[in-house]
């Protein structure tokens, strides 16, 4: 099953970058066939029951108040609520139903890092978590029924959501733009757009989100990995004379301290690169990719694709490539980074554009050992895998 994102002549996709991405909304009628977008709603409930599954069942009573559950969830659950004004949310549906997972090759002209999951939410009639802003860019993409989306272009802040909520509901919502997605419709919005979503009627949408740091987690965690990786160095300063005033702090002094705090921050390093790379892979908590038990030898794996069997990507890998200037390029995925000699750049592509790489693919690239080395680096954290 290939999966592609239709746009059209007036909403090119270099438009959509140039003009749309991270900037305003946009709604692309018809641009994905819904028929190939198909997963029963008791199944989705199936999954939010499971341990270890992040899921919400979220209903609205009253116009200001909202009851919020989190899974894992009593199948008794689902009997007891009302014929409408709830939804139910599942996240990580991906990483968990490779079928769902088919929906990001629509996609594959994101930063394949910068993809969070795929979130699936079944909602009753007027069924809805209310109106929000994100942090983040999403894709809605409308697969069963109608859902009715509100996009405000007013600025909110936190004192504008409701008081006492175990939600982040705005308290008011002035509506600019007013739409209903019909299946197979997909709404683009960047972070912090206000918006407000409800089903008419039954219906299901899948949420591809996408994650970004903050500077001060960017920050945060450059300095801790700093701190973990380097000796400490402590301030000193030289005296010309007796101190006088002994208080007096002197400009050589503002001068050596802020030379000591930017000897953490070397960002134009391969080092940086390095750590960026691994950073933005990091796997999420419950989806750590375990290594191979019997780790497997470059001649074993080559011999493997050489009899048809191919590779893929686990569901749960995030993939990152970085250029590492001198030091050749790298492949990065669940905090770590795979170095790579430069000449087999080609090598790198293939395995970073592609979910599913199959034997003939593999094998044009580069028959010398260095390439399939590098391929069973990846096989043993299992990054990638053999088929079956």
């Amino acid at each position: 099953m290939s999966l592609s994102l239709r746009f059209n002549q007036d909403i090119s996709l270099q438009r959509f970058v140039d003009e749309y991405w991270q900037q305003r909304p946009l709604l692309l009628r018809q641009a994905i066939d819904p028929n190939l977008l198909t997963f029963p709603a008791d199944e989705l409930a199936g999954l939010a029951c499971e341990e270890g599954i992040e899921s919400r069942l979220i209903q609205q009573v009253t116009e200001n108040e909202w009851d919020l559950r989190h899974g894992p969830l009593e199948e008794s659950v689902f009997s007891t609520l009302p014929d409408s004004h709830w939804t139910l949310l599942v996240q990580d549906v991906d990483k968990h139903i490779p079928e769902v997972a088919h929906l990001l090759d629509a996609f594959d002209f994101l930063p394949d890092w910068r993809i969070d999951d795929i979130m699936i939410s079944y909602a009753t009639d007027e069924g809805g978590v209310g109106p929000h802003t994100d942090n983040y860019d999403v894709f809605l993409v409308q697969t069963q029924g109608q859902r009715r989306w509100r996009l405000s272009e007013r600025e909110y802040r936190d004192e504008d959501l409701l008081a006492d909520c175990p939600l982040r509901v705005l308290k008011e919502f002035s509506t600019d733009e007013d739409w209903v997605l019909n299946p197979g419709d997909v709404l683009y919005l960047p972070p912090r757009l206000a918006h407000w979503g409800t089903a008419v009627g039954e219906c299901m949408t899948w949420s591809i989100g996408m994650r970004g740091p903050s500077q001060h987690e960017l920050l945060d965690a450059w300095l801790q990995y700093r701190a973990e990786t380097h000796p400490t160095t402590h301030f000193r300063d030289s005296l010309s004379s007796p101190r006088q005033p002994a208080a007096q702090v002197t400009q050589q002094e503002f001068d050596a301290a802020r030379t000591l705090m930017q000897d953490l921050l070397p960002l134009d390093t391969p080092e940086f690169q390095r750590w960026f790379g691994g950073y933005v892979t990091e796997p999420k908590p419950g989806f750590e990719i375990a290594p191979l038990e019997q780790p497997i030898e470059a001649a074993e794996l080559k011999t493997s694709v050489k009899a048809g069997r191919a590779l893929h990507r686990h569901p749960w890998a995030r993939i990152a490539c970085v250029d590492l200037h001198n030091q050749g390029l790298a492949l990065c995925s669940q905090g770590q980074c795979f170095p790579l000699p430069r000449d087999l750049s080609n090598g790198l592509d293939l395995v970073a554009s592609n979910r599913h790489l199959e034997p003939d693919h593999l094998l044009a690239i580069e028959p010398q050992t260095p390439f399939w080395q590098w391929l069973a680096q990846l096989a043993n954290h299992g990054i990638l895998e053999l088929d079956d």
